[in-house]
């Protein structure tokens, strides 16, 4: 289920397709471990899961585990294990920067295509997020910015979660298990929300802060 694979890019933790995210954590920890003095902290490997969109809510998770063990991911990898090798068909490029003391991932930089932020709390972009660009976070997301690209938030936090942008012109995002698609541009500054079982997205209201639903 989880093995480590080289590559003619480098060294790859491949996970195949499970059912227990549990379970695959605890594996991965054994497999690091049982590599005793391999690794030293800070390394970099990349990620390969099977069946990677199946499996999107957990990769914050994965890579939190990844990072408690002393290794840092360089590239998230979407693919599968051929016949003599791993086959890649998109490589992702990991932005690692320090969190905050609470916990916090601030990225000061814009988010290019093929450029992603996987973290399992609350993210801050000071920058554009740019179309190919993706975040995925654990909790809310807030983009001092333009927003072109995709965002998944409240992976781990829930529907509570919110997305808030300078403009939005993004065609898809999604919060906890809710997913929305937008085809009409947002040039001010918004929030994106749960209401009713269903994602939503309104004015940011700057003078009494939240949502204006006038």
């Amino acid at each position: 289920m989880v093995d480590f694979k080289m590559t003619k890019d480098g060294l790859v933790l491949y996970i195949k397709d499970y059912t227990d995210i549990f379970d695959v954590l605890q594996k991965i920890e054994d497999k690091v471990k049982s590599m005793g003095n391999f690794f030293a902290k800070g390394d970099k490997i990349m990620l390969l899961i099977e069946e990677h969109e199946k499996h999107i809510a957990d990769v914050p998770k994965i890579v939190a585990r990844v990072q408690e063990l002393g290794l840092t991911i360089s590239h998230v990898l979407m693919g599968s294990e051929g016949a003599n090798e791993v086959v890649v068909k998109k490589k992702v490029d990991m932005v690692n920067q320090g969190d905050t003391r609470s916990g916090t991932k601030i990225v000061k930089k814009n988010l290019r295509s093929g450029q992603s932020i996987i973290h399992s709390g609350d993210v801050i972009l000071l920058g554009n997020l740019h179309a190919g660009a993706e975040i995925v976070a654990g909790g809310s997301v807030v983009i001092f910015g333009r927003c072109q690209g995709i965002v998944r938030a409240g992976i781990n936090e829930g529907r509570e979660s919110v997305i808030a942008t300078l403009s939005f012109e993004a065609p898809f995002v999604q919060i906890s298990d809710l997913k929305g698609t937008f085809t009409e541009k947002y040039e001010f500054p918004c929030i994106i929300y749960v209401k009713s079982s269903r994602i939503e997205i309104n004015k940011y209201d700057n003078k009494l802060g939240g949502i204006n639903v006038e």
